[in-house]
């Protein structure tokens, strides 16, 4: 699992007065609005005696842990620890991981690293249509998916897939045509056409591996356009939550909204009770435990921006992960490691460090 990306947390519209607890990368978070209604995220145990700071309340624009009252500013700093009295000063270590938080396409997103700002990639705009809610339809979905989250990514940059899996593929052939990619920085992609006839429909297929997203742009007829975007977050190495908008241009009337959203449902699904099944469960680590073909194009590219992705910014060892968080809380580090490694009473998550040659399957969990 990378770090130093950004990642959906939740839809906006959730995190309301009280403050709610996120699973991302394996490790527990919360988010909770301060005195101004501005939306923060820490690191969800507190640094006192354990407790989770989603289990308590939001008072003065802190959250308090409710096993002991220890208040937290969005800074995830102390600011008031009840059984010693107003008249004290706070140690510096007391305090928790504080991650950067911004708002797009009516989701929270949640940067989870040390970079400063001025170190992290470019957040790519993927979804411009978002903004123009005269044109379009916008639908909200959300599936939670047993799988690693490499192997949904892959999943919804297949193309080849369609005709044996989803019931509305049927209609296509199954001789796949090899299309063109368009290699990004961080993503790619790709346009399609279903047929050679001159009202054929086109098909752009994108990903950036920066905030995790994927988008499919249907441009069925003339003036007659679908689109399905989804971010993707690893709730740990073994699930995945997927966020998804549907926007459409025609029949934009709510009566319709049932029927897409049981649509986009059935289709969730049938993916879902393929991915499930694949062996190995993590993307193996390289390309030769697989027997990839021209078609498996944007797979391929993916699972190598991914690799490079990873080497670049940093990954958790989910293996070692797991085996010290029975006996310690550990934590993603935050912007505030990176000015100050020390004064901290949580240690940070085992990382494959940047620059690792070793690909290991631990990368990709």
């Amino acid at each position: 699992m990378i770090i130093n990306n950004w990642y959906v947390a939740a839809d906006t519209d959730d995190l309301k007065d009280e403050p709610i607890k996120v699973r991302m990368l394996g490790v527990d978070l919360v988010l909770f609005r301060d005195g101004d209604g501005n939306i923060a995220c820490l690191s969800n145990t507190c640094c006192h005696r354990g407790g989770s700071l989603s289990r308590g309340v939001v008072n003065d624009g802190c959250v308090s842990c409710p096993y002991h009252g220890w208040q937290y500013d969005k800074s995830g700093c102390v600011t008031k620890i009840p059984a010693l009295g107003d008249d004290i000063k706070i140690p510096k270590r007391a305090r928790v991981d504080s991650y950067p938080v911004q708002e797009r396409y009516g989701y929270i997103w949640v940067f989870l690293g040390d970079k400063s700002a001025a170190d992290r990639l470019d957040f790519p705009h993927l979804l411009p249509e978002y903004d123009d809610t005269e044109t379009w339809r916008i639908l909200r979905v959300q599936n939670d998916w047993d799988v690693n989250w490499m192997r949904l990514g892959e999943n919804l940059v297949d193309s080849s897939h369609l005709p044996y899996v989803h019931d509305f593929g049927k209609y296509l052939s199954r001789k796949m045509k090899i299309y063109p990619i368009e290699e990004r920085d961080w993503g790619a992609e790709s346009i399609q056409k279903t047929d050679d006839t001159p009202d054929s429909s086109l098909v752009t297929l994108e990903f950036s591996l920066i905030g995790m997203m994927q988008k499919n742009r249907m441009d069925l007829a003339p003036g007659v356009t679908s689109l399905a975007w989804h971010a993707w977050t690893p709730i740990d190495e073994g699930h995945t939550r997927l966020f998804g908008l549907r926007l459409r241009n025609v029949d934009k009337d709510p009566k319709y909204d049932e029927e897409r959203y049981a649509s986009s449902n059935h289709v969730a699904q049938e993916d879902i009770d393929l991915v499930s099944y694949l062996a190995p469960v993590v993307t193996p680590p390289t390309n030769a435990n697989e027997l990839t073909i021209e078609t498996d194009g944007m797979e391929t590219l993916f699972r190598r921006k991914t690799q490079e992705l990873r080497r670049k910014l940093g990954a958790i060892d989910s293996r070692k992960l797991e085996q010290e968080r029975k006996y310690k809380v550990l934590v993603i580090p935050s912007p505030a490691r990176g000015q100050d490694s020390s004064n901290w009473v949580h240690d940070t998550v085992p990382l494959i460090h940047v620059g690792d040659d070793d690909v290991s399957s631990a990368a990709a969990e």
